[in-house]
């Protein structure tokens, strides 16, 4: 009794879960260096200058996915229809417990390997590949060796289950299906894939639902609150709507649908306010300005190097910048840290194109570096809206027939430009004559 008591569940206090209990094993990956790191990782970048509570980091982003995903788990495995029973894991079996755990590991790595500053200069410095393709390194470093090597050999469990490598399962779990297709090139199977959902889910998975809950109550702004106790408790594995009965998809029972509107919702309105607010895009842009022309990952040989990177090394960084004018990207560390010559972040039409900014830039003579624009490009809401909802727990439809309102919900802006303080009246005149 004396030993167990010893060994029992570790907790930590979370600002938007409660007590975050933790094993023995978690606690060996929490405490590790590359998990540590994340208390020095803003999850907002530098919003903190627009919205001052904004100082949260993706270390406890991290525990709150982890506790998110663990409900959602516990939820499908105990609400089953009878037409997918033979999918999921009984609780209590080998394959519950081997699952779980995964879930777990993985909702902890799947941020290991962000830069610093989080997502603000991420395209700029990793392409494509994301800070996915870090997390997979670091994973497969010696800093974690020692995590890995106590959970292959000490949980019982495992002998039912020998034939599977369960830190593979972590990694592919952790970065999810679609950048597991750039970076590896092994399938998911039809479990894996559900299972990968709960944390990287476009809709369903805890990352999205902790960092709206979390942003939210960090900058204190309101519209990211939103029912998720309702979402998880009617999230259910359902049939297909579009691929077949024998196609599973994490899905709700027509009960939670108000509460996927309260989300989508939620995460339109804090683009708005919060992520695609004006000053704290112009904010980033410099930010990421200058992180391109000093941190070039050329320089990044080792996932040691990567690891001695942080928010306060490139704070440091800017700090001498701003007061040296001799340092390459004076202009913009003198933007973020005194606040002065700021460019201004302005929103384009959607119809706008790139060569109507060219001609722009050509009549009145703006150098490149006075104006940048942006132009992405985004999958039609629609496809978003491809979950299945359990109508009257028996009629399977498309989440997309089921409410207006999800629909209707625009998405975020996302062409930008970022003009200098001497041309921003010329652009906004020209955005107001412009006929499109």
């Amino acid at each position: 009794m004396v030993k167990d008591f010893l060994h029992s569940d570790k907790k930590i206090f979370d600002s938007v879960h409660g007590f975050i209990p933790f094993d023995e094993f978690e606690k060996e990956l929490i405490d590790s260096l590359p998990f540590q790191r994340l208390h020095y990782i803003h999850q907002l970048g530098i919003s903190y200058l627009v919205y001052p509570g904004a100082n949260h980091t993706r270390f406890e982003h991290s525990l709150g996915v982890m506790a998110l995903v663990t409900q959602m788990f516990e939820k499908i495995c105990k609400s089953v229809r009878p037409d997918v029973f033979h999918f999921v894991p009984r609780k209590g079996s080998s394959d519950y417990l081997y699952w779980r755990r995964v879930l777990r590991m993985a909702a902890l790595c799947h941020d290991l390997g962000h830069l610093p500053f989080s997502h603000v200069a991420e395209t700029e410095l990793l392409g494509s590949q994301g800070h996915e393709s870090w997390t997979l390194k670091i994973i497969d470093s010696p800093h974690l060796q020692s995590v890995w090597d106590k959970l292959r050999t000490a949980p019982a469990y495992l002998e039912d289950l020998i034939e599977r490598d369960i830190v593979e399962d972590i990694k592919k779990i952790a970065i999810g299906e679609t950048k597991w297709k750039t970076l590896q090139s092994s399938p998911f199977s039809p479990w894996e894939r559900i299972v990968s959902q709960m944390i990287t889910g476009d809709f369903f998975g805890a990352d999205r639902i902790d960092y709206l809950l979390r942003d939210a109550k960090s900058t204190g702004v309101a519209y990211g609150l939103f029912d998720y106790h309702q979402l998880i408790e009617t999230l259910r594995i359902l049939p297909s709507p579009d691929r077949g009965a024998d196609e599973m998809q994490l899905g709700i029972d027509e009960n939670g649908l108000e509460s996927c509107e309260a989300l989508l919702l939620a995460r339109h309105f804090m683009h708005r306010r919060v992520y695609h607010y004006s000053s704290v895009k112009a904010y980033n842009f410099h930010l990421r300005r200058y992180m391109a022309e000093n941190f070039p990952m050329s320089a990044i040989k080792s996932v040691d190097d990567f690891l001695n990177q942080s928010d306060p090394e490139i704070i440091c960084s800017l700090n001498r910048a701003a007061r040296d004018p001799k340092i390459k990207g004076h202009e913009d560390a003198k933007c973020v840290f005194y606040r002065q010559h700021r460019f201004r972040a302005i929103d384009l039409p959607e119809s706008m194109q790139e060569k109507d900014i060219a001609d722009f830039k050509k009549k009145n003579g703006i150098d490149d570096r006075d104006i940048v624009v942006e132009f992405q490009k985004d999958r039609p809401m629609g496809e978003k809206l491809n979950f299945p909802v359990s109508k009257r727990h028996v009629i399977i439809q498309n989440a997309r027939d089921c409410s207006d309102l999800l629909l209707k919900v625009p998405e975020a802006k996302t062409n930008w430009a970022y003009v200098s303080p001497k041309y921003d009246l010329a652009l906004i005149n020209f955005l107001e004559s412009w006929n499109g």
